[in-house]
C-alpha cells in the first residue's frame, strides 16, 4: 500500500515536467490512498472559432448577443459554466464574454468578428485560453 501510494505521488511530480499542463493536488493523500488531480482552469487549451453578425450564423437579430448586449470588438462567445461578464485572454487580446454558442459547440470559445471573411479568415484553431475575471 505504501508502496502504491509513494509510485503515485512520484508519477505527478515527474508528469509536472514532462507535460505543460498545471495541476493541483487537493488534499494530500495518506500512503496507500489515492491521489485526485484538479486541473489549473486558468490556462486552458481549446477549440476557439469566429463569427460575425451575418443571420445565417445567429439567431433572432444578428446584433444582439445572448446577454442582451450589442456586439462589439472584444466580444466572445464562451462556454456556459462561465457567467456573462468573464474576462478571458486569448493569445494577446483580451476579451469579454457575453455571449453564448449553441449547446454542441460548449467546450469552445466564438469571437466576433466585424464581417463574415474575416471569421472565415480566422478559422478554427486550439489555442491557449485564460480565464482572468468572472
Amino acid at each position: 500500500m505504501i508502496l502504491r501510494g509513494l509510485i503515485a505521488f512520484h508519477l505527478v511530480l515527474a508528469s509536472a515536467f514532462l507535460w505543460p499542463t498545471t495541476v493541483q493536488v487537493v488534499n494530500v493523500p495518506a500512503a496507500g490512498q489515492d491521489i485526485f488531480l484538479e486541473p489549473d482552469i486558468q490556462g486552458i487549451h481549446a477549440t476557439v472559432t469566429a463569427y460575425s453578425s451575418s443571420p445565417d450564423e445567429t439567431w433572432g437579430d444578428p446584433f444582439i448577443t445572448a446577454s442582451g448586449r450589442r456586439v462589439f470588438k472584444g466580444l466572445v462567445a464562451c462556454p456556459r459554466a462561465l457567467p456573462f461578464g468573464t474576462k478571458v485572454k486569448i493569445g494577446d487580446r483580451t476579451y469579454h464574454c457575453y455571449d453564448r454558442l449553441h449547446r454542441k459547440y460548449d467546450d469552445r470559445f466564438d469571437i466576433w468578428m466585424p464581417s463574415k471573411n474575416a471569421a472565415l479568415t480566422f478559422g478554427k484553431r486550439t489555442l491557449v485560453v485564460e480565464v482572468m475575471e468572472s
